[in-house]
């Protein structure tokens, strides 16, 4: 974590209000129904940006979509690297 704190800390901070501003007004909910191929949907059980709801109505918009929810927050890949991986690795093999 402490190297993610380090390169948000260099971050631009105009451009990443920008980049956040145009992440809140992108809406593509209604185009989720046409992705046809497998997919795995991950959200952080503490993630205060982007919460369970969120991740649970994307998945619930994709056909056959799985749906994961770890104990993590916003990093999920970075808070529990090896758990996050295994989940990741398993739906690819198709054993998830």
């Amino acid at each position: 974590m402490q190297r993610i704190c380090a390169l948000a800390e260099k971050t631009d901070a105009a451009g990443y209000i920008a980049c956040c501003e145009a992440i809140r007004e992108m809406n593509q909910h209604d185009r989720l129904g046409g992705i046809g191929n497998p997919t795995l949907v991950i959200a952080g059980a503490s993630d205060p940006a982007t919460p369970p709801a969120a991740g649970k109505a994307v998945a619930e918009r994709i056909k056959g979509a799985k749906y994961v929810e770890l104990p993590a927050a916003h990093l999920a890949n970075v808070e529990l690297g090896d758990g996050y991986t295994k989940v990741v690795l398993d739906f690819l093999k198709g054993s998830a």
